[in-house]
């Protein structure tokens, strides 16, 4: 069957998909209320309102960073406003950028990437959240960070309240104070765990590997994490 036929010219299926496997499903370009708007639509969208946002745009995928103040406001206009629909939060994830000079090789057996340099006077916690239009079928991503030695940012679970055990998962792992939280305690580690493992000051060890440097880092119970942490 062509698409032509298949799909009305709001995209949702024609008599002639009646009855058929998958005929709830909207056509590419559309979402369950109406066309999707492109990344350029979605940008023009939010700086309208927002107009002092920085974006940008990588292999199809848009960012825009938003600072901590702003975060709850930002994030309730992209789920109320009519254009953009964001009705659903489908992640939330975090990234550690530590302070000082820090060189990544290059890596041709793995990624691929080059070798690069990046320096910081100040450690962020980056925090990424992607916002998803199940009516309109598109999706962008706001990027906020926060100082990773007081990393704290509002909490959106009275946004969107899936937000809930994701919060509790970056705080878990990075140490993200978020206010206004329900219930903010740890998700994935012991109650007593000491520290944050995702942060890349965190200490590795626990295995016995043979470092270029001849380091060692014993396993945890042969050393005191707290004096490590701490």
């Amino acid at each position: 069957m062509s698409g032509s036929t298949a799909y009305d010219p709001d995209g949702m299926p024609g008599p002639e998909m009646t009855g058929r496997l998958g005929t709830t499903l909207p056509a590419p370009g559309h979402g369950t209320a109406g066309a999707s708007l492109t990344n350029d639509q979605l940008r023009e969208r939010v700086l309208a309102r927002f107009p002092g946002l920085r974006v940008d745009e990588h292999r199809g995928e848009l960012t825009i960073f938003v600072e901590p103040d702003q975060l709850v406001e930002v994030m309730t206009f992209c789920r109320d406003d009519e254009e953009l629909a964001c009705e659903l939060l489908s992640d939330l994830s975090g990234v550690h950028w530590p302070a000082g000079d820090h060189v990544i090789e290059r890596q041709i057996s793995t990624t691929g990437w080059p070798e690069y340099r990046v320096s910081r006077e100040q450690g962020v916690i980056e925090v990424d959240y992607v916002l998803r239009s199940v009516r309109r079928n598109h999706w962008l991503r706001l990027s906020v960070g926060t100082p990773d030695d007081a990393a704290r940012l509002p909490s959106v679970t009275s946004i969107y309240p899936t937000a809930n055990f994701h919060e509790r998962e970056v705080y878990d792992m990075f140490g993200v104070e978020f206010t206004g939280h329900p219930n903010l305690i740890r998700i994935l580690m012991p109650d007593d765990w000491l520290g944050h493992p995702q942060r890349k000051d965190y200490p590795l060890g626990g295995v016995e590997i043979d470092y270029e440097n001849d380091k060692f880092i014993p396993p945890p119970h042969e050393r005191n994490l707290r004096e490590v942490v701490e």
